[in-house]
């Protein structure tokens, strides 16, 4: 997402990692060196996505006194979002991503 400076007009493009916004903290211009930015919302790249907790199947069979069947979070990007509903049955590949609990948003103070 661009940004542009609000005392010398010069644009400062950001990419934003996993979606996380950041501004810039302060202008590339030399003489500048100001802090306060506005950002250019009409030539942002946006990414459709969705969050989605998959669990496995346990048979009766496998099936432990107490024991919770083990979920895992799947994030989602492009067509593939809204492709399924709760309850479907589905298989999943794709990479792995670490995230730090900090990242993600975890508290636990």
């Amino acid at each position: 997402m661009p940004f542009v400076c609000t005392k010398c007009s010069a644009v400062i493009s950001r990419h934003f990692l996993d979606g996380r916004y950041s501004p810039p903290d302060k202008c590339v211009t030399k003489q500048c060196r100001s802090k306060v930015f506005l950002p250019v919302r009409t030539d942002a790249d946006t990414v459709d996505w969705q969050n989605l907790r998959l669990q496995e199947i346990v048979s009766d069979k496998e099936l432990d006194a107490g024991r919770m069947p083990r979920t895992i979070e799947v994030e989602l990007t492009g067509d593939l979002v809204d492709s399924c509903v709760p309850g479907d049955v589905v298989m999943a590949t794709g990479v792995v991503k670490v995230m730090s609990t900090d990242a993600a948003g975890g508290g636990g103070g």
